[in-house]
């Protein structure tokens, strides 16, 4: 229900108290945002953001809702996402109780979310690929702590 962007901001709208699990990967291929991502945009992605008490955690481009995060040719990809969630930590610290808990599950699928090359098989190790997403969320976590 929440896959797409505007529907999402006009729930958004009728039920400003709504706690959303934001899977930001839909926004961007639904919408297929332009790179890089503008203002407008961005903004967009920030007002679900606010509202975010839970995220799904795979990294999409514009043509692809799950990308290879190892990827050299996929970098600028994950630094838009890495950047999503910074923000998306921090917003929540701000709204969150003491005693409140964020969810973060890496979601990184296998086929048919995961390319294949001709034999089937994925192109990249997801796990390994998993590893790092948490490494690297929690260190997103620790340097939020710190604003």
């Amino acid at each position: 229900m929440t896959t797409d962007l505007f529907f999402t901001l006009r729930l958004l709208d009728c039920f400003p108290d709504l706690r959303l699990t934001a899977d930001l990967s839909h926004y961007l291929v639904g919408r297929e945002f332009a790179w890089p991502v503008d203002a407008p945009n961005h903004a967009l992605i920030h007002r679900v953001l606010d509202q975010t008490w839970g995220l799904h955690g795979r990294i999409a481009s514009r043509e692809q809702i799950q990308i290879q995060p190892d990827f050299p040719q996929h970098r600028g990809w994950v630094d838009l996402f890495m950047g999503w969630w910074d923000y998306a930590i921090r917003s929540w610290r701000r709204r969150a109780g003491p005693d409140a808990v964020l969810t973060f599950l890496c979601e990184l699928g296998p086929a048919p979310y995961a390319i294949t090359g001709a034999d089937g098989y994925e192109l990249s190790d997801r796990w390994q690929e998993a590893q790092r997403m948490m490494r690297d969320i929690r260190a997103l976590w620790e340097s939020s702590a710190d604003a």
